[in-house]
C-alpha cells in the first residue's frame, strides 16, 4: 500500500475514533442531564405532594429552644426572627425546658397556625413524639442536633425534613490540635477536658469527644483530665471546672465543649489563680470569646457562622411549605462548613507547625472583622446580621425577581457561609453509613471518662467497630 494511502487511512481511523468519543461524550452528558431531570421531577412531585401553603403566603414559623443563656442559642433565635421578617413570615420563639413543655408548646404553635417549626436541641428521646405530632398535622419540622443512630430526618413520616448539625469532630480537631501544639512547644501536658451533655444535643457531645480523640492521637504525651459535663452554658462550665479543681489543681491547658462552657470554666480557674487563657481552646465563635482572643486571653475557637446557620433553615422550610423544593434522603442531614478563629499570626504559625495548615478543610477567618460585623449585632436592640435570607429561597427569588444565592449575600472572606450533606462526602457515601457512624460514636464517645492517658485511650479504641470513622478527614 502506498505511504500516502496509509496516512489517509490512519487519518480516517483517528477521525472515526474522535467521532466515536464525541458521540460517547455527548451521550454521557445526555444521560447525566436525564438523571438530573429525573431528580428534579421527583423533587417537584414530592414538594407538591407535601406542601401546606401557597407562594407569597404569610404564615407562622415556630422556633423552640432549650435556653437563651448561651450566645449561640441567642444568635440562632435572633437570626430566625430576622429571616422570617425578610421573607414576610410571622415568627414565634418559645423556651422549653422539659419534655412536657416541648410537646405542649408544639401543640400550641400548631394550634396558632404554624406551618413549620424549628427545634433547637430538644431531648432526643422526645423527637419521635414531636415528629409524630408534626406529621399528623402536616407541619414541616427541622432540628438542630436532633439525630442519633436510631433517629433521623425522614423517619416517622415525610414532615421531619432537616437536621442541622455540625460535624463537631471536625470542629474540635482543628482548634484542639492548635492548642495541643502550643502546649507541646511550652512543655505543658495536663489538659482539663470539659464535656457537653448526656441529654441535650447528645450527637454533638459524642462528635466533640471523637474530635478530642482524633487530635489527642497526634500528641500522645498529653494527659486529658477531668471529663466533667458543662451542660452547654457558662454556669455549667464554672461548676464543671470547680468539680475538676476539687480533684487536682495542676491543669496547664483547657478544652471545653463550646465557648460558653469554656468561658465559665476559664473564669473558675482564674479565680483559683490558674491563668491559662493563652492555653484555652473551644468551638462556636461567640462574641465574648472573640474579644478574649483579641486580648490574648483565649487561644482559638472554631465556628460555623452562627447567624447564617440559624437563619438559613427559614427559606428552606418556606420552599418546602409552598411546594418549591423537597430534600432527598441524603440531603436531610446537613452540616455547616467551618472556620478557625485566633489571633492573626499565632494561629497560622501553630497550624503550620502542627501540620494541619494544608488540610483541605482547614480555613482561617478574620476574628476582629467577624466580631465587629457579625457578633456584636447580638447586643443590638434590633440585630441585623449581614445576610439576606430571601436569596436562599428558590420560591421567594422567583416571586421577587431576585437571584438565588446559597451564601445569603454574605460578604466574601468573612467566613464560609455554606453547608454540605455529610451522606454525600467520601468518608460516608450513604445515609446508612452516616447512621451507623453516628450510632457507634454515641455508644463510645458520649462519655469520655474511660481515658486520662493515651495508653488508656489506645486500649479502649480496640472496641471501636469499623463503622466508626475516626480518621480526621471530611472532604
Amino acid at each position: 500500500m502506498p505511504k500516502s494511502r496509509l496516512c489517509g487511512t490512519s487519518r480516517k481511523i483517528v477521525i472515526s475514533l474522535i467521532l466515536v468519543l464525541m458521540v460517547s461524550f455527548i451521550g454521557t452528558i445526555a444521560i447525566a442531564q436525564q438523571s438530573t431531570d429525573e431528580v428534579e421531577k421527583l423533587r417537584h412531585e414530592l414538594a407538591q405532594k407535601y406542601k401546606n401553603a401557597e407562594p407569597g403566603e404569610s404564615f407562622l414559623v415556630g422556633h423552640m429552644t432549650f435556653h437563651l443563656s448561651q450566645e449561640y442559642s441567642m444568635m440562632v433565635y435572633q437570626s430566625i426572627e430576622q429571616a422570617c421578617k425578610q421573607l414576610g413570615l410571622q415568627s414565634k420563639g418559645i423556651l422549653a425546658q422539659s419534655d412536657a413543655e416541648w410537646i405542649q408548646q408544639t401543640q400550641s404553635l400548631i394550634a396558632a397556625g404554624a406551618k413549620a417549626i424549628i427545634y433547637n436541641c430538644p431531648n432526643v428521646s422526645i423527637i419521635p413524639e414531636l415528629a409524630k405530632i408534626c406529621n399528623e398535622n402536616k407541619v414541616f419540622m427541622a432540628t438542630y442536633f436532633g439525630i442519633t443512630g436510631e433517629v433521623y430526618p425522614g423517619d416517622f413520616g415525610p414532615y421531619w425534613v432537616i437536621d442541622n448539625t455540625p460535624l463537631a469532630d471536625e470542629q474540635t480537631f482543628f482548634p484542639l490540635v492548635i492548642l495541643l501544639q502550643k502546649m507541646k512547644e511550652n512543655e505543658r501536658t495536663n489538659l482539663l477536658h470539659i464535656q457537653a451533655s448526656k441529654t441535650n444535643a447528645t450527637i454533638s457531645t459524642a462528635l466533640i469527644n471523637l474530635g478530642v480523640y482524633q487530635a489527642w492521637k497526634l500528641y500522645p504525651e498529653i494527659q486529658v483530665l477531668g471529663h466533667q459535663y458543662g451542660e452547654w452554658n457558662y454556669e455549667g462550665g464554672r461548676k464543671a471546672a470547680e468539680a475538676a479543681l476539687a480533684i487536682r489543681q495542676d491543669y496547664e491547658g483547657l478544652w471545653g465543649c463550646n465557648d460558653s462552657v469554656t468561658m465559665g470554666a476559664l473564669r473558675a480557674l482564674e479565680d483559683r489563680g490558674l491563668q491559662i487563657g493563652p492555653f484555652t481552646a473551644s468551638r462556636d465563635m461567640e462574641m465574648t470569646t472573640a474579644e478574649e482572643i483579641l486580648q490574648g486571653n483565649f487561644l482559638v475557637t472554631c465556628g460555623f457562622d452562627i447567624p447564617y446557620y440559624g437563619g438559613r433553615l427559614v427559606p428552606m422550610l418556606y420552599d418546602m411549605c409552598v411546594g418549591e423544593w423537597y430534600p432527598l434522603p441524603e440531603e436531610m442531614f446537613q452540616a455547616p462548613e467551618l472556620s478557625v478563629y485566633g489571633r492573626p499570626g499565632e494561629v497560622e504559625q501553630l497550624a503550620e507547625a502542627a501540620g494541619i495548615a494544608d488540610h483541605p478543610n482547614f480555613y482561617i477567618a478574620p476574628t476582629e472583622e467577624n466580631l465587629n460585623k457579625v457578633l456584636k449585632q447580638m447586643k443590638e436592640k434590633e440585630p441585623n446580621y449581614p445576610y439576606d435570607f430571601r436569596l436562599m429561597s428558590i420560591s421567594k427569588c422567583k416571586e421577587l425577581g431576585l437571584e438565588y444565592d446559597r451564601h445569603a449575600g454574605a460578604p466574601a472572606g468573612l467566613g464560609r457561609h455554606n453547608y454540605y450533606f455529610p451522606a454525600q462526602i467520601d468518608k460516608f457515601g450513604s445515609v446508612e453509613a452516616v447512621r451507623k457512624h453516628v450510632a457507634a460514636t454515641i455508644e463510645h464517645f458520649l462519655d469520655f471518662s474511660w481515658a486520662d492517658t493515651w495508653e488508656e485511650a489506645e486500649e479502649y479504641s480496640k472496641k471501636f467497630p469499623p463503622e466508626l470513622k475516626v480518621e480526621p478527614i471530611w472532604e
